[in-house]
């Protein structure tokens, strides 16, 4: 028998079945010779049952042919012991049943489940054994879990977020799509595109999130789909296929399960608590501002010593925390010439190595990151532009020996198998070993490429949201959808974890854009309840603009270790260059941030916007740029008024309830 404990998260088994519980969340399996099914999920808030009709199958899982209802397999262990993934998220307990099946496949069912959490993470790791007979696979999407829900009175809603940010910069090209389904579940509906399904009624719900590399528009490697039919809710895509088994272990995708009682605004605090717990933030690591040297004109000849080291003192002049040297320091003449790449700093910009960046770097109180090509892992890339096209481990351990970098972008990702995938994953993990977890790894989204996603990967670090540049093409910087992509990520994913840029106003194409009808505060403004990203060269901000960005960080800075506490939530209106919208960011203790925009074409200088937790509440307010003070009463709505008097313009304000 187990029963372990960790604060009010729970594990016990009871005859053939499982227990798997906080006080937010209860999910129960029976053992079936077949696998484990689940027979029960209870809210202990609200009470709700979720499943209330019976098990079709033997087992939540099954890789058609090799392991489904028809195949037996017998249990060869059932552990539960605390960890926390050496490090790489929050502590829990993971609970671990290995079954050997007849077909000649182990697998490993993983759950874990963090203490004060509203669900759980479910995984499957499978291995070929002696006896593996593929001639028995079926070509058919493997099943990572399954919910006997029943769909009377029950409705569907499905999200999801699109990568190619690169070339999402329109006012009809969002970020995110959602659907909302109401009808009786008649047929088989097929939800490939999403990463989140809601199950709901008038108590709460129930929400799946695929951890994936899916995108909307990039389904990535058999990332698979949800699938609501009479007999529940199956959520398909390994990852990995049955031609893919090797005697090894290799990890399936995972599923998150969250519970939630009441209306969305909880559905969407307990998926951010949900998601902060399986990626914890570290405030010696990923609270910082970050400027990168591509976002300028100049791009590969912004990243030579002689204008890294001006970068270094203007960044230090501003305030900001690390100067991240992109594409060009390897390489004088752009990809064509990347098979004589030996990734090794080019002796033309670099006469010295690192050793004068990194003492300026030093002196400055300034860390430094670096940009990598990974494309190596593709073999595309590699027939195209030569084997060390991109960097490997030794490349990696190398800057990290000689310049001392702690922040890593990895670009050039394209994964088209699992065992790039594999190689990928494999190869970030050894490396941030390697440095004693001193770095952090920023993917990106930009392209269409199967890459990393907004779900997945980011115990590594934050996720480069978006090329937003001086040049008025695809990625021009436009301030309202920079602000628009960031509000509607900030829905159902924790903004912090998302490095959001900032651009030069100045420097903007003004006859394609209207960035220099705002002003710089207000562009560092937009950042703020993310992760700032100065994607330009500073030392063009005009001194003007440099006194006023100071002014901004300052206040900044004095608040954003209390800030990364919080939980952030889009408020006002969506972004689209007429509204009022922003940000509101709550902290437990009933006290949070606001960053409120009023756009550049919106008529009114004073506008009631809803606050999330803070119906018939008094509120005290402090504006963090002037220093005044008030007290307002919010109505049963939440609503509160505030005034912005000119467009274009903006408030960051502290607040806390009154008792």
């Amino acid at each position: 028998m187990i029963d372990i404990r960790l604060e009010d998260a729970r594990v016990l088994t009871n005859g053939n079945k499982l227990v798997v519980s906080t006080a937010y969340f209860k999910r129960v399996w029976q053992y079936t010779d077949h696998g484990f099914m689940t027979v029960a999920i209870t809210n202990p808030e609200n009470k709700k049952e979720w499943i209330t009709q019976d098990h079709p199958f033997k087992t939540d899982w099954s890789l058609p042919g090799l392991i489904d209802s028809t195949v037996g397999c017998k249990l060869n262990g059932l552990t539960a012991e605390i960890g926390n993934d050496d490090e790489y998220t929050s502590e829990h307990i993971e609970v671990v049943a290995e079954m050997a099946y007849d077909t000649g496949v182990l697998l490993r069912y993983i759950i874990w489940v963090y203490p004060n959490a509203p669900g759980i993470r479910t995984q499957i790791q499978v291995k070929a054994i002696q006896g593996l007979n593929l001639d028995r696979a079926i070509d058919k999407e493997p099943r990572s879990d399954f919910l006997p829900v029943d769909w009377n009175g029950i409705n569907r809603e499905i999200a999801g977020y699109y990568n190619q940010t690169q070339e999402r910069n329109t006012a009809n090209l969002k970020i995110i799509k959602e659907e909302t389904y109401t009808a009786t579940v008649l047929s088989t509906e097929d939800y490939d595109w999403a990463s989140v399904l809601t199950v709901k009624d008038d108590k709460g719900g129930l929400v799946l999130i695929k951890e994936s590399h899916k995108c909307v528009n990039q389904p990535g490697i058999d990332t698979g789909s949800f699938i609501v039919d009479s007999d529940g809710v199956s959520i398909t895509g390994w990852g990995l296929k049955a031609t893919d088994l090797k005697n090894e272990w290799r990890s399936a995708w995972a599923n998150w399960c969250i519970l939630y009682s009441g209306d969305d605004l909880n559905r969407d605090t307990n998926i951010k608590i949900f998601d902060r717990l399986r990626y914890p933030v570290d405030k010696n690591l990923d609270v910082y501002i970050l400027a990168n040297t591509w976002g300028s004109n100049n791009r590969m000849a912004a990243a030579s010593e002689t204008n890294v080291l001006k970068e270094i003192e203007s960044q230090a002049e501003l305030g900001l925390d690390v100067q991240q040297i992109d594409d060009g320091w390897q390489n004088p003449d752009g990809i064509p010439a990347m098979s004589t790449i030996s990734w090794r700093p080019d002796a033309s910009k670099y006469p010295e190595g690192w050793i004068n960046v990194k003492a300026a770097a030093k002196e400055h109180n300034i860390k430094l990151g670096l940009w990598f090509s990974l494309g190596s892992l593709n073999p595309v890339f590699a027939r195209k532009y030569g084997q060390n096209w991109a960097a490997d481990l030794e490349d990696l351990k190398t800057a990290f020996d000689n310049g001392g970098f702690s922040y890593y972008k990895f670009d050039m990702v394209n994964l088209h198998n699992y065992d790039e995938l594999e190689a990928l994953m494999k190869l970030t993990r050894e490396f941030v070993n390697y440095t004693d977890r001193m770095v952090r790894v920023n993917w990106d989204v930009t392209e269409n490429e199967p890459r990393i996603g907004y779900f997945f990967g980011r115990e590594y670090g934050n996720i480069f949201l978006a090329n937003r540049t001086v040049k008025s093409n695809t990625t021009g910087y436009i301030p309202y959808l920079m602000l628009r992509d960031a509000w509607q990520v900030s829905k159902y994913l924790n903004l912090n974890k998302f490095q959001i840029s900032i651009q030069n106003i100045d420097m903007t194409d003004k006859q394609k854009g209207n960035a220099h009808l705002y002003n710089h505060k207000y562009a560092v403004a937009i950042a703020l309840m993310g992760s700032p990203l100065f994607f330009q060269e500073t030392q063009y901000i005009s001194q003007q603009a440099r006194s006023d960005i100071k002014q901004l960080l300052s206040i900044y800075k004095k608040n954003r270790e209390r800030m990364y506490e919080g939980i952030v939530y889009p408020i006002g209106d969506e972004p689209n260059d007429r509204s009022w919208t922003g940000f509101q960011n709550h902290h437990q203790s009933d006290t949070g941030y606001l960053t409120v925009f009023r756009e550049l074409n919106n008529k009114e200088n004073m506008k009631k916007l809803a606050l999330n937790f803070c119906a018939n509440k008094k509120i005290k307010f402090k504006n963090l740029m002037t220093g005044a003070m008030w007290t307002e009463t919010c109505d049963s709505k939440g609503q509160v008024a505030l005034n912005i008097e000119n467009s274009a313009d903006f408030l960051f304000l502290s607040y806390s309830l009154v008792k």
